[in-house]
């Protein structure tokens, strides 16, 4: 009886959405028991997971609409908790494995973590009822042992090596570009019309068969320039097109005031089944956005796909129709998943915006690329590579071989100084100075950075290391050896660091140090955090979210209010030469003669003053 009517009542709050003033109803199907929840606007998987203590996961199993994303209205089936069903209890610590810290007047939740050398990561996770933007003092906090933190803190490289490869850093091999494969096609017609065989076609997508060859797939294929060298009238009509593609304007709708705007959200909101917190950030961000141009009288629709980094995906999404009303389309994030989105959006004239990566192949007149033009980069900081400063490089055991080479080419022909830091653990350093206070000769510690401040000139000290842990090891050993000659009544050049605007998505490293080593950066995501919009912002994400908003989260609010708010008045022109001043930091797109595509030209120049000031130029 009890089956009977839980089936019931879910399924008439399924079918025909809220039936009463409650969001939430417990239901029972085949003795398990559901919580059956309304889904209201603002929520997300994350947000539902953590307020019924159920994995992401869990609930996308039990939900298997929510492969299209979740939508307000929808009510879902969420499975009871075996643990408390909103507040999941603390599990028992082992002696052996953990130990307890009480929270000390100033500490934050990186200190921490930076004194027992775990992630921040870590501790959110051994603690899962902390607030982090409000520690109490006196507060008790588990702490890993050393041996579980030093193997979390490889982990947490790794983890960041893994994600090397996403936004400025995506590139796609000039030899290739993308085809979506259509009903009637195979490996063989499709390697003839563009002007190769079938067994390069094959090993240019790593297929072993010819059959593997299928429709929806997106697969790499000659450049187009190939297709015109085949024989015949193939070649006639290609050329034909590529010439119009040049020169045909491109015309967006301009929506009228009351008009619905559909938006599509395209992003890989999880690899491999893995949540991705920065898109997850973005969406949240575009989230808010969206609600607060509703405010503003704004109807807006998102649709949410979630690409996953996955090609067969995204055919099946444009292959689905599911994009045909969209009136804007926000990703994907990787190169080679968004060519083939602008190639159908732009017969369409739907306007694409790449949110985060600087494209390399795409020549598509409806692209909007949020990140500035590499071009343009370095016009603010010329000035320090202009002779007036000894340069040395710092690398580690890793290279970020993309911004040494930048550097490098700024530099020319002019002389600079590399060197090699090595880390040595605090506990080694602390018992070689202990040697040598008693007397013993003991070699210099090889994370002494001291002798590279001893200079008779000004120094640019540009870290080339590529990871997160490195990085602040190394703007560590600086700031330390800096203090300890002045300690010691020793002179230390003045110095300037070059950060890598890379650093601004890391989310554990020590900001402070930016401040003791006078850090210039060159950044698209600055962020004034004594802007009263930028406190409101954060304190709305944290009420809605239960988090505090990352870099990536203010990119996603802004992404939603520069160009929702264009549909109805500025989209028309491609925004050629429009302004925008939003949360982060300023946009002018302009449309490129090489690309066709509209990019932003506005980099800002960030100045990390010793005085714990910040300027922006």
């Amino acid at each position: 009886m009890n089956r009977r009517i839980g089936i019931a009542a879910l399924a008439a709050m399924l079918c025909c959405g809220v039936t009463s003033a409650q969001s939430e109803q417990i239901v029972y199907i085949d003795g398990v028991k559901y919580t059956a929840y309304t889904v209201a606007q603002g929520d997300t998987l994350y947000s539902l997971s953590k307020r019924y203590g159920v994995a992401i996961d869990t609930i996308e199993s039990a939900n298997p609409v929510l492969t299209e994303g979740l939508k307000a209205g929808q009510t879902i089936k969420i499975p009871h908790s075996t643990t408390s069903n909103k507040k999941q209890k603390q599990p028992k610590r082992s002696k052996k494995q953990f130990k307890s810290h009480t929270v000390r007047k100033g500490e934050t939740l990186y200190s921490i973590a930076r004194q027992y050398e775990i992630s921040v990561a870590t501790l959110m996770e051994d603690n899962a009822d902390i607030d982090p933007a409000h520690l109490a003092i006196g507060q008790t906090l588990y702490i890993r042992n050393s041996q579980i933190g030093k193997t979390t803190e490889l982990e947490v490289s790794a983890e960041i090596e893994e994600q090397k490869q996403i936004m400025n850093n995506v590139t796609v091999t000039e030899q290739y570009s993308y085809h979506v494969v259509h009903r009637g096609e195979n490996a063989e017609n499709i390697a003839s019309r563009f002007g190769t065989t079938v067994d390069k076609l094959l090993s240019l997508n790593g297929f072993s068969e010819p059959n593997m060859v299928r429709e929806g797939l997106i697969i790499k294929v000659p450049k187009p320039t190939s297709v015109t060298e085949s024989q015949g009238e193939q070649s006639t009509t290609t050329e034909q097109e590529s010439v119009q593609e040049e020169v045909k304007p491109l015309t967006f709708t301009t929506l009228a005031e009351g008009d619905r705007a559909n938006v599509a959200l395209m992003l890989p909101m999880s690899v491999n089944g893995k949540v991705s917190q920065n898109y997850l950030d973005f969406y949240q961000g575009f989230l808010l956005g969206a609600d607060h141009l509703r405010m503003d009288g704004f109807q807006i629709h998102i649709d949410l796909f979630n690409t996953a980094h996955n090609n067969e995906k995204v055919a099946q999404i444009i292959e689905s129709g599911k994009l045909d009303g969209a009136n804007l389309i926000i990703g994907p994030v990787y190169e080679d998943t968004l060519i083939p989105v602008a190639n159908y959006a732009e017969q369409r004239a739907i306007p694409v915006v790449s949110p985060l990566a600087n494209l390399t192949q795409a020549s598509n007149a409806n692209i909007f690329q949020m990140s500035p033009r590499l071009e343009s980069k370095y016009n603010k900081v010329s000035n320090l590579f202009d002779g007036s400063r000894r340069v040395v490089l710092i690398s580690s055991d890793t290279v970020d071989s993309d911004f040494e080479a930048e550097v490098k080419q700024m530099l020319g022909d002019r002389e600079y100084i590399s060197h090699k830091y090595i880390y040595e653990h605090p506990s080694v350093i602390e018992k070689r100075e202990k040697a040598r206070q008693e007397g013993e000769e003991v070699p210099p510690s090889p994370s002494d950075l001291s002798p590279l401040l001893n200079a008779e000139q000004p120094s640019l000290f540009v870290i080339t290391a590529a990871t997160e842990v490195e990085v602040d090891r190394i703007l560590a050993a600086l700031a330390s050896a800096n203090i300890s000659l002045k300690a010691r009544s020793m002179t230390a050049s003045p110095y300037v660091v070059f950060g890598n605007n890379k650093w601004n998505r890391y989310r554990n490293i020590d900001r402070s140090l930016f401040f003791s080593n006078n850090v210039i950066m060159l950044s698209t995501y600055h962020i004034d955090r004594s802007n009263p919009l930028i406190q409101a912002f954060s304190s709305q994400y944290v009420k809605a979210f239960d988090m505090l908003p990352s870099l990536y989260a203010y990119r996603g609010y802004d992404a939603a209010q520069i160009f929702i708010r264009s549909l109805y008045n500025k989209i028309k022109d491609g925004l050629n030469g429009e302004n925008f001043s939003p949360l982060q930091t300023p946009y002018t797109f302009t449309k490129s003669e090489n690309t066709n595509l509209h990019i932003n030209e506005q980099w800002v120049r960030v100045n990390y003053n010793s005085n714990f000031t910040i300027t922006a130029e």
